[in-house]
């Protein structure tokens, strides 16, 4: 076997393959983050509790029962001597106080969701960083795992040739001392490809398992943004202001209404014993009471109301400009990302290859020393981790576009 077909061999080598292996995509990774995050289910439940006190809002006041007996005194016959009132106060909504404490409890379940959807949607945006920072190492991994594992044919030929007498020791040692620095490079991208691993399974809130393979495509994938205008329609914490705002402005209404009275009417029943008698008549009482509003007319409590209006706008305010500079930030990132992806990694990446191959053509007849060769392999070695890292670092973008976007979730 001569060294060109060796090397042939090496170049069509097949990456390591682990059994036993389970694939990860993004969606599942996000699907599990979601249903095991015990704390996106305690925002549920928050949600839950808004509706439960939307649904009081929504009720009526209940009636009440007063009974009541007169001329009470000792040694008295109760049947005959005791007058008997008895009537029912029902309290009514003429002001529509009722109809916005409703609409105030809607805006709370309007907040209370956002809330939960803001919960959910970081949630979703950290899964996502940590699984392409979790890819990008683990293709950095692969690269050397498989270039380590590659080069040892490399290695084996030499030390044949070096038995036969056919090169120097100098130069085995030399192939030798390259394998050995592939493989601490392999190991230490091994660490690095597991640690990361571990930070998407904290943001996953999944116990850590080995043997399991992030199956997304590194190279550049198609992404489109959208315009300003619909960011800001649909972030989650614009969203989130905006609820606050309208929740705010219900209170105001709900405290403009509190300063009007409130009506009760009442109808019943009244027993009275004539005097000098046996007898009693029975008779009907009917009524209404109504507060009088004269020093107390909630003033207080609207001011505060109103101030909070303001307060929430201001900080709707601010929620929109940050979504501005974020998504401007993120777009140009994006943009030089991907001119970096495909005008200058993949080009570098294929031109690295060809000189790989060019070198080792001459080595094989001759013209070259080994130093170019090994030079030519690390070349290769570092235009594939710099491609993987750019992929990396592109999908990234990507994903810190998608969060300034606020939407694809």
């Amino acid at each position: 076997m001569n060294l060109r077909i060796c090397l042939a061999l090496v170049a069509l080598a097949a990456p390591i393959i682990t059994h036993a292996q389970t694939g990860l995509s993004l969606a599942e990774a996000i699907e599990q983050g979601l249903a095991a995050r015990a704390s996106l289910a305690a925002e549920s439940e928050r949600v839950a509790a808004a509706r439960g006190l939307q649904h009081q809002a929504s009720l009526r006041p209940n009636p009440d029962l007063l009974f009541q007996n007169e001329n009470l005194r000792p040694g008295q016959t109760y049947s005959r001597d005791v007058d008997t009132v008895a009537y029912v106060t029902q309290q009514l909504d003429i002001f529509g106080k009722r109809a916005q404490r409703i609409a105030l409890a809607q805006q709370t379940v309007a907040r209370t969701q956002a809330e939960y959807d803001l919960a959910r949607t970081r949630i979703i945006q950290a899964i996502k960083l940590a699984y392409w920072t979790a890819r990008g190492a683990q293709a950095n991994s692969e690269v050397l795992q498989t270039s380590a594992a590659n080069f040892q044919k490399t290695v084996d030929y030499h030390a044949a040739r070096f038995s036969a007498g056919a090169i120097a020791e100098q130069d085995l040692l030399r192939i030798r001392l390259e394998h050995e620095r592939l493989k601490i490079q392999a190991n230490l991208a091994k660490i690095d490809a597991n640690r990361a691993s571990m930070a998407l399974y904290k943001e996953m809130a999944r116990p850590i398992t080995g043997g399991v393979v992030l199956t997304e495509p590194i190279e550049a994938a198609v992404f489109e943004p959208q315009p300003l205008e619909t960011v800001l329609a649909q972030r989650s914490d614009a969203k989130l202001a905006r609820a606050d705002v309208a929740e705010a402005e219900a209170k105001v209404k709900v405290e403009d209404l509190a300063a009007r009275p409130d009506l009760s009417v009442f109808a019943g029943y009244k027993r009275t014993q004539l005097p000098d008698t046996t007898t009693g008549i029975n008779t009907m009482i009917a009524g209404f009471q109504i507060g009088l509003p004269f020093r107390n007319k909630n003033q207080g409590n609207r001011e505060a109301a109103e101030a909070e209006v303001r307060r929430r706008q201001q900080l709707l305010a601010a929620v929109e400009t940050d979504v501005r500079s974020e998504y401007t930030a993120a777009l140009e990132e994006y943009k030089m990302r991907r001119d970096e992806a495909i005008s200058t990694l993949e080009p570098l990446r294929q031109q690295a290859a060809e000189i790989e191959k060019i070198a080792t053509a001459a080595y094989a007849e001759g013209g070259t020393d080994l130093l170019r060769l090994l030079d030519a392999e690390r070349t290769r070695i570092d235009a594939d981790l710099a491609w993987a890292r750019g992929m990396t670092e592109y999908h990234q973008s990507m994903i810190r576009l998608e969060i300034a976007e606020g939407a694809r979730q």
